[in-house]
């Protein structure tokens, strides 16, 4: 069972050589959060000018966000651990359906972005050409063959928690370097690689790859892993590839060679790409059944596009981040530090009174469609069966009001007022009722 993403088993050091270490290897290291004396400032805020904890959001957002339902909800309905879609599929689905093939489509969705309120996209016939191609697999291994190697990255369970080594060997640097200090964050990194400890929950580890081996083992590791009974399938290794490229057909994969939203004579440009100066290119996520994505934010508009498969997305606004323990600083920094497949992690009282207040709604992106995720907004992602997910970034949006005062908050490690009693009470008896039915089938 995975504990919490801030707990982490310390092995015969002290508590500076630990968090030295945590940046030494991606092997040895873990993302968890670093103890509170060794913990730098968080990274500079983007456009911060874009932020109004003061203001009211304008005219028009309120009526058009989706209907949210409470995060504790969401998850003792649905363990993120568990790929299958519930029978009826998710209750929780209220996210706003754009039918590309209806007159005003392009005008609503332009209404939404700049909203920045989360919408679907579905019957875009360039995707839907895509995902045709892409459902072939010796097209898929031929179109992304052009590199010899790729970092594959794999992990003991499906769980992928982001861990940006290098930017924690940086924050070390400055606090706890020796007199004469590290020449570089690198030898910084390496000065305590062999002092020995290790996190409760590493994070994953990069291997070379062709495309080819990739895409055969995964697709072998998942069909071992279906075999097993829930909870062992969960727990066992799994297989996945990030990689980017061009956004406007120069690369040198199918990723840019088909997909051609953002050409710049393509009347979809202006949509997906609002700020032409500020974009963040075109990356594509190659995952298993079971792969969990742990929830975060990203800073800048995203545009979400699925070209194979299926992946549960679960969605808060920016407000309900107070409510996640979410990592300030460190290698995991902007992503929640609750394991939320875990039910002791769900189950501690002010955990699930703080989820319980949290606003939530979910969705399942399915092949040809397209999410709109506005700046700052958190996302939980599983990957429901063999997928391929691109996206592209472009532009920091609005945040207004409790949105902007939240992000605020999170980015310094502010945590919310205790719950009440009466919301102790509440939450208590939620997981009282569905802890048994969230918790995995074993054998």
């Amino acid at each position: 069972m995975r504990p919490s993403y801030r707990k982490m088993a310390l092995v015969g050091v002290g508590l500076a050589a630990a968090a030295l270490a945590a940046s030494a290897s991606v092997v040895a290291g873990g993302a968890a959060r670093l103890p509170a004396a060794f913990r730098g400032l968080a990274s500079a805020s983007l456009a911060t000018d874009k932020r109004h904890p003061d203001a009211a959001p304008p005219e028009g957002y309120a009526e058009n966000l989706p209907k949210f339902a409470s995060m504790l909800d969401v998850l003792l309905a649905w363990n993120p651990d568990d790929p299958a879609e519930p029978a009826g599929g998710s209750k929780f689905d209220t996210l706003e359906v754009i039918d590309w093939a209806t007159e005003g489509a392009m005008e609503r969705a332009t209404e939404l972005r700049n909203l920045e309120i989360p919408f679907k996209i579905k019957n875009m016939p360039e995707l839907d050409e895509v995902a045709k191609k892409w459902a072939d697999d010796d097209y898929v291994i031929e179109g992304m063959s052009s590199r010899k190697s790729y970092t594959i990255n794999t992990a003991h369970n499906g769980h992928f928690m982001f861990y940006q080594s290098n930017a924690m060997a940086k924050e070390l640097k400055k606090s706890l370097r020796p007199a004469n200090g590290y020449s570089s964050s690198k030898q910084a990194s390496n000065a305590f690689k062999p002092r020995g400890y290790t996190f409760d929950h590493p994070p994953p580890v990069p291997l070379p790859m062709s495309f080819a081996k990739f895409w055969e083992e995964s697709a072998a590791l998942e069909e071992a892993n279906k075999a097993k009974p829930p909870n062992e399938d969960a727990e066992s290794r799994h297989l996945y590839l990030s990689t980017g490229d061009s956004w406007e057909g120069a690369g040198d994969t199918m990723i840019s060679r088909d997909i051609n939203l953002f050409e710049k004579d393509a009347p979809t440009r202006d949509l997906f790409i609002p700020e032409p100066t500020d974009v963040r290119g075109q990356h594509c996520r190659f995952g298993m059944r079971g792969v969990v994505a742990e929830q975060h934010w990203d800073g800048h508009r995203n545009f979400i596009y699925m070209l194979r498969g299926m992946k549960r997305y679960v969605i808060n606004p920016p407000a309900a981040c107070t409510a996640m323990d979410m990592m300030h600083s460190g290698p995991s920094r902007r992503h929640a530090g609750i394991d939320f497949s875990d039910p002791e992690a769900i189950s501690d009282p002010e955990t699930a009174a703080q989820l319980d207040k949290a606003q939530a709604v979910e969705t399942v992106l399915r092949a040809g469609e397209i999410l709109y995720m506005p700046s700052f907004w958190l996302h939980y992602i599983v990957s429901m069966g063999r997928s391929i997910q691109c996206n592209t970034r472009s532009g920091v949006g609005h945040m207004y009001g409790e949105d902007a005062a939240g992000i605020n908050k999170c980015e310094v490690g502010r945590s919310p007022p205790p719950a009440t009693p009466e919301e102790l009470a509440t939450a208590a008896a939620k997981v009282e009722a569905k802890i048994n039915d969230f918790r995995l089938p074993q054998a």
